[in-house]
């Protein structure tokens, strides 16, 4: 029941503008996913919105508004495969107000290509520093949201060389930066950082996606094709109980509403009895599909679309969870958690946006009950009143308890890594970073 090629949830990150969109469309092209009446169709689209540079970028920015304004709002899925692998690309948005999308997105992902610009102003603005009522680059707020969701596999592609005349030292200084950027966020990349590709491309022009190019003879490495094709598959633990992941929501015409999701472990089977977490109702699998095709059973890492007997549509809503009927979960409006500052100051009482798996909620800091890790700059000022902590600063590795506002899937990390990983923000901007330690039933 396991394909004999291994499945790979592949998302594409990074700031506005640095051409994420328009590198994969072009690549889709040159490997035959997409054929030639699609793209002469995309270019007249791109054409009549008089963004004719776009048209690589069209094959995934499938709204209007996307089409019109030339940026990614919302996450696009698109399934292809190659003679080594099966891939579901995520494009997600690199526009600060989408963040929320693309942390749906990187929390189904398995690994990333993270694109970076190697003109000079556009590497600059992707790797801003962030400060007050000022969100940052989304190099670097995206490079820390897809370390913490615990995406391994990483490849870099150092995109539009053609705007800086496919010079090798514009490269090396991209690298440097990228590298550099890294040690600054403590990323678990930096473990890897002389095993990570660094591919020179350009996107627009299609140098280097599936084939050598002639225009930068003095880069010798991989073409960003193969690098995808040396990603390995994840291994998922086989006495986990079954998981699936709902992110997406879509409607089929004379079959019914689709639950679109990720399955994390075990497999889920046509005619399957299970329960709708976190609201506690059982149901049955009716149909499983993968695009157009019908099947029998989805293994674990493969994305599908789910029809559910019998339940209310109400109920179908991004971040939902299939588990077996017999489940014992129980969900819980306290959250323990370990928490990396990344911004900020943290203070009992604080509001909150919470991020998990593909849910998102408002949330309060409730208590500050550990300071883990002290920052040295902040060691003698006085942190405790009436036995509490009363504050903790950016740097601070900190144990606290969250309320959470709305019902959400939260699982202990040591249990369900992808469904513990967590993620706050406030503002625009990611302030900090971390781990689901316990779950405190209401």
């Amino acid at each position: 029941m396991v394909d004999s090629k291994p499945t790979i949830s592949l998302i594409w990150i990074g700031h506005v503008d640095h051409g994420k969109s328009t590198t994969l469309g072009h690549l889709l092209s040159q490997i035959g996913a997409i054929d030639v009446r699609t793209v002469e169709k995309l270019e007249e689209e791109a054409i009549e919105h008089q963004m004719e540079s776009w048209k690589w970028a069209y094959v995934l920015d499938t709204l209007p508004e996307e089409k019109q304004r030339g940026i990614t709002s919302d996450i696009a899925f698109y399934p292809f495969e190659t003679e080594q692998r099966n891939f579901m690309l995520i494009d997600s948005p690199g526009h600060r107000d989408f963040v929320k999308n693309m942390i749906r997105g990187a929390s189904q992902a398995d690994a990333c290509v993270l694109v970076i610009s190697a003109v000079p102003n556009d590497l600059k603005s992707g790797l801003k520093v962030g400060g007050h009522q000022d969100p940052g680059g989304q190099t670097r707020e995206h490079a820390i949201l897809a370390s913490v969701l615990g995406i391994n596999q990483v490849i870099i592609a150092i995109n539009k060389m053609d705007q800086v005349d496919y010079r090798e030292d514009r490269y090396h200084e991209a690298v440097k930066r990228i590298k550099q950027l890294f040690r600054e966020i403590q990323s678990p990349w930096t473990k890897q950082i002389d095993t990570i590709p660094f591919i020179p491309i350009s996107g627009l022009m299609g140098e280097n996606l599936a084939h050598q190019s002639s225009k930068m003879e003095w880069y010798g490495g991989y073409t960003l094709l193969e690098s995808l094709n040396a990603l390995e598959g994840v291994k998922y633990e086989k006495d986990m109980e079954m998981r699936f992941v709902g992110y997406d929501i879509i409607e089929r015409h004379g079959f019914g509403t689709f639950l679109l999701g990720k399955v994390l472990s075990q497999n889920l089977s046509s005619g399957e009895k299970v329960k709708v977490l976190p609201h506690g109702i059982e149901s049955e699998i009716k149909e499983l599909w993968v695009e157009d095709e019908k099947k029998e059973y989805l293994n674990p890492g493969e994305h599908g679309s789910v029809l559910l007997r019998n339940l209310d549509k109400d109920v179908l809503e991004e971040g939902i969870v299939l588990a077996p009927r017999t489940t014992t979960y129980h969900s819980g409006t306290k959250i323990r958690s370990r928490l990396l500052i990344l911004e900020g100051t943290f203070v009992p009482g604080s509001s909150v946006v919470f991020h998990c798996g593909a849910s998102y909620s408002t949330a309060q800091i409730e208590s500050i009950r550990k300071i883990l890790n002290k920052s040295p700059k902040y060691k003698k000022l006085p942190r405790e009143f009436d036995g509490r902590i009363t504050i903790a600063f950016e740097g601070e590795l900190v144990e606290v308890d969250l309320l959470i506002n709305s019902p959400l899937v939260v699982e202990k990390f040591a249990d369900y890594a992808e469904l513990g990983r967590i993620i706050l923000r406030h503002s625009g901007s990611t302030i900090a970073v971390g781990v689901v330690h316990e779950i405190i039933s209401s």
